[in-house]
């Protein structure tokens, strides 16, 4: 790990790397240590936690400081996070959408800029 792979990234941020390139328990374990200190989970300020069912999630250390700061962690089944994640349906992908329409609108427009009545 090189400080240089967090540069530009927001104050307190960490960086983790494995011997080997893959996440695994160790790394997301730090990861989960890390996000109870910044959101300030424990037992009366609970959290959710939506995951993917990496098997690095379901380790019995993070599972177990999970549960004593608060944090109640949902993986959703194996290969659907494409179709089920939350945050890909209801904020991103409409974003996404938006996206596509203002590239389209660009190439229809040559050289002018979309305004907010466009």
């Amino acid at each position: 790990m090189t400080e240089l792979l967090l540069r530009g990234s927001p104050v307190g941020s960490i960086g983790s790397c494995s011997a080997d390139g893959w996440i695994g328990s160790t790394v997301f374990e730090r990861w989960l240590n890390h996000c109870i200190q910044h959101v300030k989970a424990s037992t009366t300020n609970k959290i959710l936690l939506v995951l993917d069912g990496h098997s690095s999630h379901k380790s019995l250390e993070a599972v177990e400081l999970a549960r004593r700061s608060g944090v109640t962690m949902i993986c959703l089944p194996l290969h659907t996070t494409h179709r089920m994640q939350p945050l890909d349906l209801t904020v991103f992908g409409p974003l996404k959408n938006y996206n596509w329409e203002c590239d389209k609108w660009t190439v229809a427009h040559p050289g002018r800029r979309i305004t907010q009545f466009d």
